[in-house]
């Protein structure tokens, strides 16, 4: 009965990813030229309510899962998150990105904003999404985001709302 209840939120963890790929653009040359490049990801984190609630407080209340099969899923979908951002993206001086995460390829173009602190996202396959820019050196890219999607997980017709704040670091 879990796998069939689970396999809603596997459905949506796609969005996620796609949605937080990342890329930018500046005025500023110096941030630009440190943005170009190839970066690898050196650290994911995840953290994710759903309706309000953590995905391990709803899934117990709302599913019927016991303590440690609510913990099972919460792992596995930080797992499932962690390896789809588990890669490389090339940042190009035209604004254009392809990255190479989770097994998968996309492209699209990146700006960022004029103080530094924004960096959009326009995936080819996506709508854009905007990251909180934390760090940004020659060999750095610390980033910051919020997702928010409704699926249908528990199967009762009745969306719910889930938050996902991401907080990822890449290398070059």
């Amino acid at each position: 009965m879990m796998k069939a209840k689970f396999i809603n939120l596997r459905n949506f963890i796609p969005v996620i990813i796609t949605s937080l790929i990342l890329s930018s653009c500046s005025k500023d040359s110096t941030t630009t030229n440190d943005l170009i490049g190839t970066w690898t990801t050196q650290s994911s984190t995840f953290t994710a309510t759903i309706n309000g609630k953590t995905m391990t407080q709803y899934f117990i209340d709302n599913m019927g899962l016991t303590s440690t099969e609510a913990a099972q899923a919460v792992a596995l979908f930080n797992t499932t998150l962690q390896q789809s951002f588990t890669g490389t993206i090339q940042m190009k001086s035209d604004n254009t990105y392809t990255d190479t995460m989770g097994g998968g390829t996309d492209t699209g173009t990146w700006s960022l904003s004029s103080d530094n602190k924004k960096l959009t996202i326009d995936s080819s396959t996506e709508a854009p999404v905007i990251l909180d820019v934390i760090e940004l050196t020659s060999s750095k890219l610390h980033l910051k985001g919020t997702e928010t999607e409704t699926d249908d997980l528990n199967g009762d017709s009745t969306p719910e709302t889930i938050i996902v704040n991401i907080d990822l670091t890449l290398t070059k």
